[in-house]
């Protein structure tokens, strides 16, 4: 949500937002892209972290720069990774790519789940 959320906050009418989804050696990939104004290549890394923007126009819309900090941390709290192309005048596209089971919990034998034993 916070990727289509910048998209959406930083992309000029007119312009286009896309979000592609697909899986792939066993992990979903995510592609949330745009043809706005673009990261300047020397933010790139750092709009990552807690607190952090990439360079502002006066008249854009700001915001706590915790976004793109939050969405890095859930997607490599679930065994992901994030990262970004971008260009300016050309857009940006970020993608994460998450495995689709990372950690699988074998249920005890004879086990299965049913409304008894789901709560």
């Amino acid at each position: 949500m916070n990727l289509v959320g910048n998209a959406v906050k930083f992309t000029p009418e007119k312009k286009q937002i896309w979000v592609q989804a697909n899986s792939k050696d066993g992990a979903v990939c995510v592609e949330m892209g745009d043809t706005g104004p673009g990261i300047p290549a020397e933010d790139q890394e750092r709009i990552f972290l807690e607190f952090q923007q990439a360079g502002t126009d006066a008249g854009k819309p700001q915001g706590t720069g915790l976004g793109l900090a939050l969405a890095k941390k859930f997607v490599e709290m679930h065994g992901g990774k994030i990262w970004l192309e971008s260009e300016l005048g050309k857009g940006s596209r970020f993608f994460f790519r998450l495995p689709i089971n990372p950690h699988p919990v074998p249920l005890p034998k004879g086990e299965g789940m049913n409304r008894t034993n789901f709560t």
